[in-house]
């Protein structure tokens, strides 16, 4: 399988070991390079743009047989996605070498983000609308009339049962939803993939919309839900 042919959160924060060919050649100046070392072990992060970035951790000259490098405390470098998109690919099972190296280099990458939304980057629900660059950007409904439309929109986080963000796009008619305006989302099934839809929505938001959705967020936190699910409370 190629990198695109898995789901985000089949390697977010996981490993997967990629067919990097020639790209091994970036990573000379932490690491000695073979003329067979073509594959590499990676981990992934989203850097401060939420662009999608493969950490590598090992290289090597086989799926098998990757592991140059794993001992060493810092990364090999990292490879874009739009660099390794259309490369061959295996999801690799983690073990303690692997975990020991990778997880602070995790931590310290996230470490600017919001909590609530690493928790959706996590949310398998959101793979069939992530963009593949952008993983934080879905595609989310717009209701115009009796048809519904969708645009772009950057996650922000959670709000009670609400998946929150801005959208990145102006849509194509005048729905009263521009472009930067905070979107109030919920998924829906659609021939079997989760999509989503903005329920409440830019300047179509009136003072009995922010009450009712408030009202909502009051209830479903009374109940120990938002939208990752049951909440457990002390």
């Amino acid at each position: 399988m190629k990198v695109s042919d898995y789901f985000f959160t089949d390697y977010y924060h996981k490993y997967i070991t990629i067919e990097a060919d020639f790209l091994t050649e970036k990573l000379k100046k932490e690491i000695k390079v073979h003329e067979d070392d073509c594959y590499a072990l990676c981990s992934s992060y989203l850097d401060e743009e939420g662009y999608l970035n493969f950490n590598v951790l090992s290289i090597g000259p086989s799926w098998a047989e990757c592991t140059r490098g794993l001992k060493k405390k810092s990364m090999l470098g990292s490879f874009g996605i739009d660099e390794v998109y259309n490369l061959e690919a295996r999801i690799a099972e983690a073990d303690m070498d692997m975990k020991k190296k990778n997880d602070p280099f995790l931590k310290k990458m996230d470490m600017i983000f919001d909590e609530d939304l690493l928790k959706t980057r996590l949310d398998a629900r959101l793979d069939y609308v992530r963009d593949i660059y952008f993983p934080d950007v879905v595609m989310t409904g717009l209701i115009n009339d009796r048809s519904m439309t969708e645009y772009a929109m950057r996650i922000t986080g959670i709000k009670g049962p609400f998946l929150a963000g801005i959208l990145q796009q102006e849509p194509e008619e005048d729905i009263g939803v521009h472009i930067d305006d905070h979107l109030y989302v919920l998924p829906y099934v659609k021939d079997g993939e989760i999509r989503l839809f903005a329920l409440f929505t830019g300047e179509n938001t009136d003072a009995e919309d922010e009450d009712a959705m408030e009202r909502i967020i009051q209830e479903t936190a009374e109940m120990g839900l938002d939208f990752n699910g049951i909440t457990l409370r002390s």
